[in-house]
């Protein structure tokens, strides 16, 4: 049974062209060329990207498909480049608020050192007036998270203290 894993890439830009020479090393060829023995071992991170400042165009980069003996030196070329990635566990939540008559909603994320992780999903911000306004923070205000959230109270506690911070942050040039 293959282990699946969620990848999130944040950062204030992505180089995209080198992170995708990379993958290439690690994609489903490099797995249809295993054994099935080997093949039954090897970890699928699926990715998901947070590019902050940026209405980028959703660049398609194809899972990754790494043995577990390769994992630690992959995490490693990617932790190099100028941008954070975050391994994730492949269930992932959903949830939903309303501030100023504005519904939004968010996928949650949990890391394997049990960090949640809430991410805006842009097509539910139908006028973008909070997607915009998370343009302009910096990175780090961008997403919410914290440590070891069980209940669902707890992820809606932070999804709601998370909006009212961005949307009570100063405007620039205000």
């Amino acid at each position: 049974m293959m282990n699946r894993y969620y990848g999130l890439f944040m950062g204030t830009a992505i180089p995209f062209k080198h992170l995708k020479k990379i993958i290439r090393k690690f994609n489903y060829d490099y797995y249809d060329k295993a054994s099935p023995e080997r093949q039954q071992h090897f970890i699928e991170i699926i990715p998901e990207f947070h590019i902050s400042h940026s209405n980028y165009p959703h660049h398609r980069v194809e899972c990754i498909m790494v043995e577990p003996a390769f994992l630690n030196r992959f995490l490693e070329i990617i932790n190099n480049l100028n941008f954070t990635f975050i391994l994730c566990h492949y269930s992932h939540g959903h949830f939903q608020t309303t501030m100023n008559g504005n519904e939004l909603s968010v996928t949650c994320y949990r890391s394997l050192e049990d960090i949640v992780y809430l991410i805006l999903e842009d097509e539910e911000d139908i006028d973008r007036k909070f997607a915009n306004q998370l343009l302009t923070l910096p990175l780090e205000k961008q997403f919410a998270c914290a440590p070891g959230i069980k209940k669902s109270e707890d992820y809606q506690h932070l999804l709601d203290t998370w909006v009212k911070e961005v949307l009570a942050y100063p405007a620039k040039n205000a």
